[in-house]
């Protein structure tokens, strides 16, 4: 029996992006470091921590200005996403061992897998800024 299935953690994610607002964004951003923080210390979420780090990557640029290319329910599914990790009493309250973190990593993987292909547009968007700043000073 799963204790927190795939469907719940669409709803999840689908009801947070439709309620995204840019104060949501502001304080998952204010939040980067204890988010980043509980990533490294459950097993679960710790192989994704290249992939949270693109995502505050992607909500301080997007906040910034320097890449609204990205659809507002994306934002809003990472938004959700990455505070649904910092949220102590979720689905299954982190202090239950082992499965107290699965719903978060549940949640997390399957906004990274909705979200995908804008991550890559992002990632790609990145490094061609970069390059370009690199030719610019040449």
């Amino acid at each position: 029996m799963r204790i927190f299935s795939k469907n719940r953690a669409k709803k999840v994610l689908d009801e947070g992006a439709a309620e995204l607002s840019e104060s949501e964004i502001n304080y998952a951003l204010s939040n980067r470091e204890r988010i980043i923080n509980k990533v490294l210390k459950n097993a679960s979420l710790a192989p994704y921590i290249s992939q949270v780090k693109t995502l505050f990557s992607l909500l301080q640029d997007y906040v910034k200005g320097d890449y609204r290319e990205i659809p507002w329910w994306s934002l809003g599914s990472v938004v959700t996403a990455l505070l649904y990790i910092l949220l102590p009493l979720d689905a299954v309250p982190d202090i239950i061992p082992i499965a107290g973190f699965l719903d978060d990593a549940v949640v997390l993987k399957l906004c990274l897998d909705m979200v995908s292909k804008d991550l890559e547009k992002y990632k790609l968007n990145k490094v061609a800024s970069t390059n370009n700043e690199m030719d610019a000073d040449l």
